[in-house]
């Protein structure tokens, strides 16, 4: 099995993916550093804007979630 590792240019380590196939980096390593707003997760990086900007969606709700919410929905309109 291979290991990709992707380090920078004092040789610390920063991650290490261990795959048969992995995807090797195109033409350089690029990063960002930023704050992940709280209730989303990060999809993707839009490469087609300078600066690079993430991309952001919704964490979907757990099934323990989805039964609160419906159990509210529910004692909400029995309570009218």
């Amino acid at each position: 099995m291979k290991t990709l590792i992707l380090y920078d240019n004092t040789g610390y380590i920063y991650l290490q993916i261990r795959d048969s196939e992995n995807r090797l980096p195109q033409g350089g390593i690029q990063f960002l550093e930023i704050e992940i707003p709280e209730g989303k997760t990060l999809k993707s990086i839009d490469v087609t804007v300078t600066p690079n900007v993430p991309v952001y969606e919704d964490i979907p709700l757990t099934e323990i979630e989805k039964v609160n919410t419906q159990m509210t929905t529910i004692l909400k309109s029995l309570i009218k």
